[in-house]
């Protein structure tokens, strides 16, 4: 099991994902507490790495992931990943977990907007993204 990060200034996603990537735990947690958030996951299901995102803020939580895994006396190694498209996949995962109901399904999918905060998903994924279960190609457009 890993467990991964979506860094961001207010607010961070955090998943727990099995090695097959599937989602055990998955939360947006105010960043400033990000480690108390954490802590019990990291002692009760003692993962083999920490993954994080390389975007936004992600030197100064690198930085506070590693100070708490030492304070927790944990070695497991912080692992940064790209998160190319990690937005726009947790999008998309997001709707086939929670799809558009009565008139909205009438709106295009590429109107409609997510009406909460998926940094959660984007946790997933990213996690996904070093296990190797995605890959940014996988986000269907022709950016890639």
């Amino acid at each position: 099991m890993i467990i991964a990060a979506d860094p961001g200034k207010d607010k961070t996603g955090v998943s727990l994902v099995e090695e097959d990537g599937t989602p055990v735990w998955k939360k947006v947690v105010p960043t400033p507490q990000f480690e108390e958030e954490i802590s019990p996951l990291l002692k009760k299901y003692n993962p083999r790495a920490f993954i994080m995102g390389n975007g936004t803020r992600h030197e100064i939580m690198k930085n506070r992931a590693e100070t708490l895994l030492k304070k927790l006396d944990m070695d497991i190694p912080v692992i940064l990943v790209n998160e190319k498209y990690t937005t726009e996949m947790g999008e998309q995962q997001y709707w086939k977990d929670h799809p558009a109901r009565g008139l909205a399904r009438l709106i295009p999918k590429g109107m409609r907007t997510v009406p909460v905060p998926i940094d959660d998903y984007v946790a997933w994924i990213i996690g996904c993204i070093y296990l190797g279960k995605v890959k940014a190609e996988d986000v269907g457009h022709k950016k890639v």
